[in-house]
């Protein structure tokens, strides 16, 4: 017996040790709920923009070419540094991925078979940076979730005010954006100069909906208004209504309720100049603010942590 704890005992000290070493290699910076927010709603809109970029391909080169660009934008070089802190791999594997996928499209007619399979590539390599960038409980966490929620609804703005060329124009809060606004019988329908953002802004909105529909409190009476909302968000979206009339919506239902569901503490009534980039920003304003609303509400995790 004495003979099997000294060879067991270095064994385990030995054990503690490596385990200690990797768990501080692999964690690095904890993150918050904004922060991994934030990040999952980048992740979201790469894979929207590569998807997008797919499917335009073989009907529009110039717009699927766009979707390529609008995605590499958004990863920036703090997002690598952050991702190389959990995994340098991965790190250096996605930027990899991600130059090849845009090199894909620098010749004249990029093959549809190869942009299908890198496209696969990028969408397998985000969810090995998601599993190695987020903490499983962030990943589970509702708060964190409806922020994504959040942010997609302002990614959806930021995109629909560039489909409107809004980014050159300006945007008034007591203009209708006339420039780009078109009467018809006695519905306005906005102008879109950029297709390519347009795609955006309506599946960003998707995946919004999307979003909520997996973290939808079917007990909060205000969950169905809610869900009402967003969808006549999309609605408004796909009938290319007038900006303001979109933003309205925003600040007078979608905001307002996630605060009351969600206790996010969302700035309400805030202009969203040159097309929604305020929202856009994936809830910066107030990420002081959330500090301390994810862990209050780090208890409400979904059924599958």
């Amino acid at each position: 017996m004495n003979k099997y704890y000294y060879f067991l005992l270095p064994g385990l000290v030995l054990l503690l040790a490596f385990n200690s070493n990797t768990n501080n290699f692999i964690l690095g910076h904890t993150f918050s709920g904004d922060e991994s927010a934030s990040f999952l709603t980048i992740v979201e809109m790469m894979k929207i923009e590569s998807q997008l970029a797919e499917e335009q391909l073989p009907s529009n080169v110039t717009v699927a070419k766009e979707h390529a660009e609008h995605m590499t934008e958004l990863l920036t070089a703090n997002d690598t540094k952050e991702i190389s802190e959990r995994n340098p791999r991965l790190a250096t594997e996605l930027n990899g991925t991600l130059t090849d996928f845009v090199s894909a499209f620098e010749t004249e007619s990029p093959s549809e078979s190869e942009v299908k399979d890198k496209v696969s590539n990028i969408s397998d390599i985000l969810s090995e940076v998601v599993s190695a960038r987020i903490d499983k409980e962030q990943l589970n966490n509702i708060t964190v979730k409806a922020e994504v929620v959040n942010d997609l609804v302002g990614k959806s703005l930021e995109h629909y005010g560039s489909a409107l060329g809004m980014e050159e124009n300006g945007h008034d809060e007591n203009n209708t954006s006339a420039t780009n606004t078109t009467e018809n019988v006695n519905n306005e329908t906005a102008k879109i100069v950029d297709e390519g953002d347009y795609q955006s802004a309506q599946a960003a909105i998707s995946r919004a909906i999307d979003t909520y529909n997996e973290i939808k409190p079917n007990e909060n009476t205000n969950s169905s208004e809610l869900g009402d909302s967003l969808s006549s968000l999309k609605s408004k979206i796909d009938s290319k209504s007038p900006f303001d009339q979109i933003d309205k919506i925003v600040d007078d239902k979608i905001t307002p309720l996630l605060n009351d569901i969600f206790k996010l503490n969302l700035a309400e009534g805030e202009e969203h100049a040159e097309g929604g980039e305020e929202h856009a920003e994936g809830g910066e304003e107030h990420e002081e603010e959330q500090t301390n609303a994810s862990s209050e509400n780090d208890t409400h995790e979904t059924d599958s942590d």
